[in-house]
């Protein structure tokens, strides 16, 4: 079940559902009741305070408490309850939902009870409370408003009973203790969280690859559509004039990028009031020349630091805050005033510049430009002259900044992992240090021509003498950071690797610590690992499939591959939307457990899920996603390497993208993989061998068609591994691998076209003619029976042959099984069998006889 509980908000505006009870009267941009004057309602926020009640909250809340009659007794942590409140708002906005028992269970509901308890913690922590109260200097309406929260130390009590998404159980747990919690709520949905410690000054953010990079902090008055708002550096400062009764936006220690830039030039008047010091008022003045002209920058009384030390040292009161900010000089009244102690040369290009600003200005701040530049002795014919030059140059600069349409003959890469012919490239974060002595997370590009390339705001460069234009600008992450900086150097200065080296460490690692039933699966698996760090340049690459019963080797598996394929992130419960960007940005490997989960269609949850994995498999088949306040589609490309473990199997459309792997359970004492392995010096030669190799592997894929003789899917999925298993035995010296593999590949084919069975499948046959034989009509035939006597021909214990949900899926497959040929009783699940039809198949697929000795 799904509810779009932002939906049903906004299709119920607040001052409306409130109206219905309660007379109100419009004050500038909140609604005040008639009767209750302490009853006030801003629609910007879709909030209602009732600050004589001690009440506050959204539609839902008041809707609870005063339409349904629930008055004190309404909870909104009771999910019988606020479901109720859901339906209400529901039907009277026209809106269709369907409602189950299950409505605790889901993302939405859970995301509101933590910001609930949270925010609980936080008023039951008396030294918390005393913080935000005494030290912040905030009244607990303003507390309540901004919902502030707090970690507790035992984190418990957040998380249970809430069937939360795992990023956000993750930030729970990581998040520090006895920290105050600043809410992000982006369009009614927890987008974020960051904490301020309440002892010493600590800060928090979670990191970049949970939570992807910081957000804004809006404080509780602030609205899309508000008039003025003020950007200031902390959310304390955004909370505090909160506390004034301002809208206010904190950018949090965040690069102010073009989004956020645009974002805020929507608002008539933006105050740009950063923390009052020389480097952040230098910041100020930057920010405001980014947002336009007519920026303003108020300037807060001498020897304030920032907003909450004016509230809290100074008593400053909304009224003063007020008259501060209508005192405020645009960002070019500050330019001009600045101008006017230049002298010189620097004196003539500052005015010349000053004029660039100008053209833009309306009627009544052109008046003002004017008068103010009088007193710097440009008048007259003069002014004109220079406004005239002014904005003839912009209008040309505007011309020649037209765009032009890219040419085919400049590649466009990703700059993750990008190949073309002649040049390959990959991105790496390193730590610099700044002139500031702070630490700056800043992307690199490492190329084939052994550069390393600063990644700048331009997404077309040069590299080897050639133009090649970047699908995307990453930025710096420390998920990036898997490619020492040591390594990197001895690269940078000519250290190549040896192919056969490298294939035999990666292989070796596997069959260290995994029980495969043949060396084929384990070379499977080294090419496809290897093969992530090429992956970009084929048009396909496939899926690979772990199937197996549990103990079976699979997460094994996964915990080898994490540090050695590119970029791996493994989970067991992705979201849609973080995994889009993450794979958009990063071509990262994605690994997932407990991979059948997503083709339960009574799952609508994992829709997204579903989409990302069927189309994820091959270039040009994008995921296109609604972004911003303004909906607009976005394509991103999920084409990626992922791994899948799975137990009772996929179905047949994932299935048919993925090169399965069969696990099982191991009789030998294999070591355990080690929990502090690290795996930088092999994939120290997994990029040298990327950035050196890839021609060989150019050619192999493109410009040697006698390597590829499979058809359609099969020659899809399987031909980036046959080339890179042509490259290890040419180039590395691995014989035998190439045949190998191309045999492995020819029986997937024939498997996947139904002209073979696999080993499992015919011995499904055969034990079922043995258990039918000489018997006619329809048999009942009990599944756990089935097993044993599948185990027994197949030469393996029967404890290796997982649950019996698999036998299930072979009959469905073999056409030996319909919906009313299963049953389940007291003893397992039976199926309804007829001896016919199964020597009939044995005959088709010419699987012989078998006559047990006794």
């Amino acid at each position: 079940m799904s509810i779009d509980l932002e939906q049903i908000r906004s299709a119920n505006p607040i001052e409306q559902v409130v109206g219905e009870k309660f007379n109100l009267k419009r004050m500038g941009t909140r609604f005040v009741g008639v009767e209750h004057d302490s009853l006030v309602v801003m629609p910007a926020t879709g909030q209602y305070f009732w600050n004589s009640h001690g009440e506050y909250g959204d539609a839902f809340d008041f809707v609870g408490r005063h339409l349904l009659g629930y008055d004190a007794r309404w909870n909104n942590r009771d999910a019988t309850m606020f479901i109720e409140a859901v339906r209400y708002l529901a039907q009277r906005a026209g809106i269709s939902i369907e409602t189950q028992n299950d409505f605790h269970k889901s993302y939405a509901w859970a995301e509101r009870q933590l910001v609930a308890r949270l925010h609980d913690a936080l008023l039951n922590m008396p030294a918390a409370l005393e913080y935000a109260t005494k030290t912040r200097g905030w009244s607990v309406a303003t507390v309540k408003a901004a919902r502030l929260g707090f970690m507790p130390q035992d984190k418990r009590g957040l998380l249970a009973d809430l069937n939360l998404p795992d990023k956000w159980r993750t930030v729970v747990g990581k998040f520090p203790p006895g920290m105050l919690v600043y809410i992000h709520l982006e369009r009614g949905r927890l987008a974020y969280l960051s904490g301020r410690s309440i002892e010493g000054k600590k800060h928090y953010n979670p990191p970049r690859e949970i939570l992807g990079e910081r957000r804004p902090y809006y404080n509780h008055l602030y609205s899309a559509d508000a008039e003025r708002i003020v950007l200031v550096e902390g959310q304390a400062d955004a909370i505090t004039f909160g506390e004034w009764g301002i809208p206010a936006l904190a950018i949090a220690g965040m690069h102010v990028s073009d989004e956020l830039l645009s974002e805020l030039r929507k608002h008539r008047r933006v105050f740009v009031a950063l923390d009052n010091t020389s480097e952040a008022m230098e910041k100020n003045r930057e920010i405001a020349k980014s947002l336009g002209a007519t920026a303003l920058i108020p300037r807060l009384p001498e020897g304030v630091k920032d907003a909450n030390e004016w509230l809290v040292q100074h008593g400053a009161i909304g009224d003063v805050v007020q008259d501060v900010l209508n005192k405020a000089k645009t960002w070019l009244q500050c330019e001009i005033e600045r101008v006017a102690f230049l002298v010189g040369l620097e004196r003539k290009d500052a005015v010349r510049d000053l004029f660039q600003h100008a053209v833009a200005l309306d009627e009544m701040e052109l008046s003002e430009f004017r008068a103010a530049l009088a007193k710097l002795g440009i008048k007259g014919r003069v002014f004109s002259d220079l406004l005239k030059a002014a904005r003839g140059k912009v209008e040309k600069e505007a011309n020649d900044d037209m765009p032009q349409i890219l040419g085919d003959d400049i590649p466009l890469l990703s700059p993750a992992l990008g190949f073309q012919r002649d040049v390959a490239l990959v991105t790496i974060s390193v730590t610099e240090r700044t002139k500031g002595n702070r630490l700056n997370t800043q992307p690199y590009l490492v190329t084939s021509s052994r550069e390393l390339v600063r990644i700048s705001d331009a997404q077309i460069i040069s590299l080897n003498g050639k133009e090649v234009a970047l699908r995307v600008l990453p930025e710096g992450s420390d998920f990036l950071m898997r490619w020492r900086f040591s390594d990197i150097q001895r690269y940078l200065k000519g250290e190549t690797v040896e192919p056969g080296a490298v294939f035999q460490t990666v292989h070796n690692l596997f069959t260290q610590y995994v029980d495969f039933r043949s060396e084929v699966e384990s070379a499977i698996l080294a090419l496809w690992t290897i093969g992530t760090y090429f992956y970009t340049m084929f048009p396909a690459y496939p899926y690979l499939a772990l199937n197996g019963p549990k103990n079976s080797g699979k997460s094994t598996v996964m915990r080898v591959m994490q540090p050695l394929a590119f970029n791996m992130v493994s989970t067991s419960d992705p979201t849609g939307p973080s995994m889009f960007r993450l794979i958009h940005y990063t071509s990262c490997t994605v690994g997932i457990d407990e991979a059948e989960r997503y083709h339960n269609p009574k799952d609508p949850g994992m829709q997204q899920i579903r989409q990302l994995l069927n189309s994820g498999y091959k270039q040009g088949m994008p995921a296109i996603r609604l972004i911003g306040e303004d909906m607009k589609p976005q394509a991103f490309d999920v084409y990626s390497p992922k791994i899948l473990a799975a137990i009772a199997g996929l179905e047949d459309i994932l299935a048919s993208r993925c090169i399965a792997i069969p696990m099982r359970r191991t009789d030998k004492k294999m070591p355990s993989f080690p929990p502090d392995f690290d795996g930088a010096s092999i994939r120290h030669q997994l990029y040298t061998l990327a950035l050196t190799a890839f021609p060989h592997l150019y050619t192999n894929y493109f410009e040697r068609p006698a390597l590829h003789t499979l058809h359609n899917r099969s020659s899809e999925l399987w031909s980036p591994l046959v080339a890179l298993a042509a490259f290890f035995e040419e180039q590395g010296k691995v014989s035998g691998l190439l045949q190998a593999i191309a045999t492995a590949a020819e029986t997937d084919e024939q498997i996947s076209q139904g002209k073979a069975l696999s080993e499992r499948e015919e011995a499904v046959l055969q034990a079922l003619e043995i258990m039918t034989r000489g018997q006619s009509g329809t048999l009942w035939v009990k599944a756990a029976a089935l097993r044993e006597k599948v185990a027994r021909l197949m030469g393996q214990p029967v404890e290796k042959m997982g649950d019996a949900q698999w036998i299930g899926h072979i009959l469905k497959r073999l056409h030996l099984l319909d919906e009313a040929g299963r049953k389940r009783g007291m003893d397992g699940m039976s199926y309804a069998v007829k001896p016919l039809d199964v020597i009939d198949m044995m005959r088709r697929y010419d699987v012989a006889t078998v006559y047990e000795s006794r």
